[in-house]
């Protein structure tokens, strides 16, 4: 019982079970979910300019320093009595910045905003203080995370001896410190307390999933509400088709999917694994908005009318906000599905939030009803996931068909003719691996072997692509097939391939 001793914190690796999430955590993300369920009925009292702007920035704050802790808490593993009275200090910090920011009648309430972020902050200070002592002496990230956030919290305080317009500035100059620090150790040396993928994955989920079904109870309680009618069947069955269509989106194409080693937005994996988290919080307040749209299109009480135009951009910029960033997450992730390319992830996703765009304007402009604006954005949403399934076949009919043959284009062209091997080189049938993909656990389809130099990388059905990858790094032009009862060899320069390239070397 955590209760009666004091626990050593622990790499989290190095833990009895490194990818379990904890009672604990699970009730410290159900805190801050209600937090944002205030600050979502802020917003759906105030759908301007300024309180999609307000919105944005405490949220901004809120899922910040649920970050900072969870992945102080995704590289430790510790749970005593300080650990537990530190996370329940910062939750009710949380709760006091929930209640500031979605209140309208508390005098001098940026005061006390400062002050419950500060209370916020300080649980996570003490607690990388605490494992720098025990456990990280020399860890320069640990020390570097200490310095950034005592600094980010020393200028909140010192906020409060400006006047209030200003306040604001100082604050995201101290937010901007504290996002940068992660770019910055990022490109020093590896970190003695790395971060566990699996379990960070994990939690990041929950949070959406979480978060999503605080969008479906935004749903029924206006139902309950406005109480049950034509109107509010139909427009609250879109409305659940749209959030079904955002969970299956990211869960079935993005939770739980390993980071890529390199992708179309930065090269190493440790830069990836920083874009899919700071990509959450886009994904998280798109999400948290779409269920103050949802609330307002419920309101709507006549299947042939119009949608209010500021509830009209709520819902069209909340659904593509959650596209776009599910498409820069498909961007930095490996497919689930063997054989769907990055680019046609991605693509997917940007058209969809592009078609929901001009469904917004569409709608706010009164072109469109309410009715046949959001019913299209539910063809939509439900097309792209169609899509993809269609997409997915395609990739497993292409597969099979390289796998059961290499097809000749024109006959061996003179590259192919005169590429030829070293008796050391490796043959169709060896026990053989993508060395890129391995180091990282990346599954691979088919492996090629580049003739000129020995070489080694997965074919361009597999996530990382590397056999095409190694030819466009070094020009080498020939690769052959090592998988069993494979014997063609494919020449790059003149897109051919020889069906008989290994017997004709036996």
């Amino acid at each position: 019982m955590a209760l009666t001793r004091s626990q050593r914190p622990v790499l989290r690796a190095d833990s009895n079970d490194p990818h379990r999430v904890s009672w604990l955590e699970l009730f410290f993300d159900l805190i801050y979910v209600a937090a944002l369920i205030q600050l979502g009925d802020r917003l759906a009292g105030d759908v301007s300019g300024e309180g999609v702007f307000r919105f944005v920035g405490v949220f901004i704050v809120l899922w910040w320093t649920w970050t900072g802790t969870t992945i102080y808490v995704n590289r430790f593993a510790v749970d005593d009595l300080l650990h537990r009275m530190l996370t329940f200090a910062q939750m009710w910090a949380v709760g006091t910045l929930a209640v500031v920011a979605a209140s309208t009648n508390i005098e001098d309430s940026m005061t006390w905003f400062v002050f419950a972020y500060v209370g916020a902050r300080i649980p996570t200070i003490l607690m990388y203080l605490r494992v720098r002592n025990l456990v990280a002496h020399d860890d320069p990230i640990v020390s570097t995370y200490l310095v950034a956030f005592a600094g980010g919290a020393a200028l909140w305080l010192a906020s409060l001896a400006l006047p209030e317009d200003a306040r604001p500035f100082v604050w995201a100059v101290a937010l901007g410190i504290e996002f940068a620090v992660p770019i910055a150790v990022n490109r020093g040396r590896p970190s003695e307390t790395p971060i566990h993928d699996e379990q960070v994955q994990e939690r990041y989920a929950l949070f959406t999933i979480i978060v999503l079904g605080e969008t479906f109870v935004k749903t029924l309680s206006e139902i309950t509400a406005t109480g049950i009618s034509l109107e509010t069947n139909v427009f609250g069955g879109l409305s659940f088709t749209l959030l079904v269509a955002c969970w299956w989106t990211y869960f079935d194409d993005v939770a739980g999917t390993d980071v890529a080693p390199r992708s179309i937005l930065a090269r190493k994996p440790a830069t990836n694994r920083l874009w899919w988290v700071y990509v959450h919080l886009p994904l998280a307040a798109g999400l948290t908005s779409f269920g103050v749209a949802s609330k307002k299109l419920i309101g709507v009480d006549d299947l042939g009318a119009d949608l209010k135009s500021s509830y009209a951009w709520l819902l069209a910029g909340a659904l593509a906000t959650v596209f776009i960033a599910v498409a820069a997450l498909d961007a930095v992730t490996v497919s689930p599905h063997v054989g769907v390319r990055i680019q046609a992830r991605v693509g997917l996703r940007i058209g969809t939030a592009a078609a929901i765009l001009v469904l917004g304007v569409l709608l706010a402009n009164g072109v469109v009803t309410a009715l046949v604006g959001v019913g299209l954005m539910a063809i939509v949403v439900v097309g792209q996931i169609a899509s993809e399934v269609m997409i997915a076949k395609a990739a497993d009919q292409r597969i099979a068909e390289n796998v059961a043959s290499a097809a000749s284009h024109d006959g061996a062209c003179e590259h192919l003719l005169r590429a030829d091997l070293a008796d050391s080189f490796p043959s169709p049938g060896d026990d053989l691996v993508c060395r890129h993909c391995h180091e990282h656990g990346v599954p691979w389809v088919q492996l090629r072997l580049c003739v000129e130099c020995g070489h080694i990388g997965c074919c361009d059905d597999s996530p990382g692509g590397h056999a095409r990858e190694h030819h466009e790094r070094t020009g080498h032009l020939v690769i052959a097939t090592v998988a069993e009862g494979g014997e063609w060899a494919y020449c790059f320069e003149h897109d051919t391939t020889d069906a008989e390239w290994w017997s004709d070397r036996v």
